[in-house]
């Protein structure tokens, strides 16, 4: 008989699982697709395989010297890797329109550092905001508004607190690594628990998650979309639930790995140019990650129905290839190529998501139904706060609601002053 039922389609239900069997429970994890962790390519890090910390956690190693400075290799001469500055506007915008992006960049930044020394500044509610506010409006449409599209969604709906939470200046944090691969570090979260795949999932209520195969008893914690989860709640779901998770969504992650792009620095995000993507990764350089050596991943965020998520794996590579040789990235191979797929990993917030999630997990709470992960907590959660967040479920010393508030309510920074036009791009 299992304490915990963790109902999941992402990593977070696995990090969930081996956090709570690590506390000395009885876990079992359901996920209805056949891999755990939904990831197809386990030996391929999802996202950047690194995290920002302030302190080392355990189980992470620091990671230092990856890709900085202005990259020109290989005829690959549009690169740029983090940070980029005033000076680089002259290799962005033709000669006609440089005066007004310099200009606009000005009289942004002026305005930035006054209301930071004095106070006030203007209302930021959306991505858009942010940016015009910090960088001027012909950086946002130049680079930021595409780049929004391809990650987040469209920039005059997406949240602010998206645009800070990725471009914001972050002080006294270092970036980590796990000590061992994806799939070693999957192997050792899914240690002594026990993994029921491909379960078709028909309902679930406070402490009983009923399947075609019988009902799991047990504590209940949730990686799922809110609004996946509303529908397995059924008519126990709280009053009025169903209408605030209606507009809730998810993209899907889908990246395909390949060998090549030597000329491409650790991490460089894409504004523009023939692929769908919005950033590429070299795993290979950080340390740990031997057998991505030499290869490049090319990440992108896709929509339920778009021919990239429903089409062939074939297909797809064939289009990657094509994408990043036109870029003059000519040491491109798509043979051997991986494609890892994840669903719903890109929680979309607009800035009215807010508040309907905030109903969504008190409406949860009534029913003793606790959300983990990406897609369960419906906020991008970055590995610190993920891991505070779960050591807090599992010692059960914290309740639900302050824990979310303090760990994974999307973080408002009152000084980004600093903020640096960062992790740009591929045109």
């Amino acid at each position: 008989m299992a304490d915990v039922v963790v109902v999941g389609g992402g990593l977070g239900a696995v990090r969930a699982a081996g956090a709570l069997r690590r506390a000395g429970r009885r876990v079992v994890l359901v996920q209805e697709g056949p891999n755990p962790g939904g990831v197809t390519a386990p030996s391929v890090p999802v996202g950047l395989g690194i995290e920002e910390f302030a302190q080392r956690a355990p189980g992470w190693r620091e990671v230092r010297g990856l890709g900085s400075g202005l990259v020109a290799g290989r005829d690959c001469d549009c690169v740029h890797a983090l940070p980029l500055s005033r000076a680089v506007l002259p290799s962005l915008f033709d000669g006609t329109a440089l005066p007004a992006a310099l200009s606009a960049w000005g009289r942004a930044r002026g305005a930035v550092e006054l209301a930071r020394l004095l106070g006030g500044g203007k209302e930021t509610r959306t991505y858009r905001d942010w940016v015009v506010q910090h960088f001027g409006e012909p950086v946002h449409e130049a680079l930021y508004a595409p780049y929004c599209r391809r990650r987040f969604g469209e920039p005059d709906e997406v949240t602010v607190n998206v645009a800070r939470f990725h471009h914001g200046f972050r002080r006294d944090t270092r970036w980590y690594a796990h000590e061992a691969g994806p799939a070693a570090r999957l192997a050792h979260d899914l240690e002594g628990v026990e993994v029921v795949l491909g379960a078709e999932i028909r309902g679930l209520d406070t402490g009983v998650v009923s399947t075609a195969m019988g009902d799991v008893e047990g504590e209940v914690y949730v990686d799922l979309p809110p609004r996946r989860v509303v529908e397995l709640l059924g008519e126990r779901s709280p009053g009025g639930l169903a209408n605030e998770v209606s507009r809730l969504r998810c993209r899907h992650a889908l990246e395909v790995t390949l060998r090549g792009g030597h000329a491409l620095p650790f991490v460089a995000h894409v504004a523009g140019g023939p692929l769908a993507a919005y950033r590429l990764v070299r795993h290979g350089l950080v340390p740990g990650n031997p057998a991505l050596a030499g290869q490049v991943s090319v990440q992108m965020a896709v929509e339920d129905g778009t021919p990239a998520w429903t089409g062939r794996d074939d297909t797809l590579v064939a289009e990657c290839v094509d994408g990043l040789r036109a870029l003059h990235l000519d040491d491109i191979d798509g043979g051997g190529a991986v494609v890892n797929r994840l669903a719903n990993h890109h929680p979309v917030w607009t800035y009215t998501t807010a508040a309907r999630v905030r109903q969504y997990h008190l409406g949860l709470m009534e029913r003793k139904v606790i959300p983990v992960g990406r897609a369960g907590l419906f906020a991008p959660v970055d590995g610190e706060a993920e891991i505070a967040y779960l050591d807090g479920l599992a010692a059960g010393n914290v309740p639900f609601k302050e824990l979310y508030r303090r760990h994974v309510e999307p973080p408002v920074i009152d000084d980004d002053g600093s903020a640096s036009l960062t992790d740009f791009v591929l045109r």
